[in-house]
């Protein structure tokens, strides 16, 4: 198995669970409809900091280790309603990424970014954050990838799986 092939591999199938547009956000005043799906990428920074480290140990077991932004937890698993609130700065950055603008609710009249953020803030506070699972869809790809499979060259999948640390 030649790590250093599939350690690029690798990085490029996390990368393309993260584009995906294939993850459920918004709800109807129920609480029950999915607005629409998007992907995880608003500037890019959680898949272009994406990278794979090869370790080997003392008994000479080799270890690859997926790297990335710290936050990745929270694309991966969500955020449980009544938590602490998102850091406002990083809400502004969000915004500026995606290009949206408040409006009050009153007027309609457009609201700052950081008024904007603190809207968002409470909002996922109060209802949280669905979790994206990508994970999920990066270990289906790596099971059917073809690719992946030439460059084991013989060892199991399980053999892979079990080298991989950090998730």
């Amino acid at each position: 198995m030649d790590l250093e092939k599939i350690a690029p591999v690798l990085e490029d199938i996390v990368r393309r669970a993260l584009y995906k547009q294939d993850y459920p956000f918004g709800t109807d005043a129920n609480g029950f409809t999915t607005l629409g799906k998007s992907n995880k990428i608003a500037s890019s920074s959680l898949a272009n900091s994406v990278e794979v480290q090869i370790s080997k140990d003392t008994q000479g077991n080799y270890t690859l280790s997926i790297l990335m932004e710290e936050y990745w937890k929270w694309v991966q698993s969500g955020r449980l309603p009544g938590k602490k609130g998102v850091p406002v700065d990083s809400l502004i950055q969000w915004i500026k990424d995606r290009g949206l603008q408040g409006r009050d609710k009153k007027t309609g009249r457009f609201i700052t970014q950081r008024s904007f953020a603190f809207a968002i803030q409470t909002t996922i506070k109060k209802f949280g954050i669905r979790p994206s699972n990508f994970l999920d869809s990066v270990f289906e790809e790596i099971s059917s990838s073809t690719e992946i499979e030439e460059l084991l060259e013989g060892a199991s999948l399980d053999d892979l799986i079990n080298t991989i640390e950090g998730l």
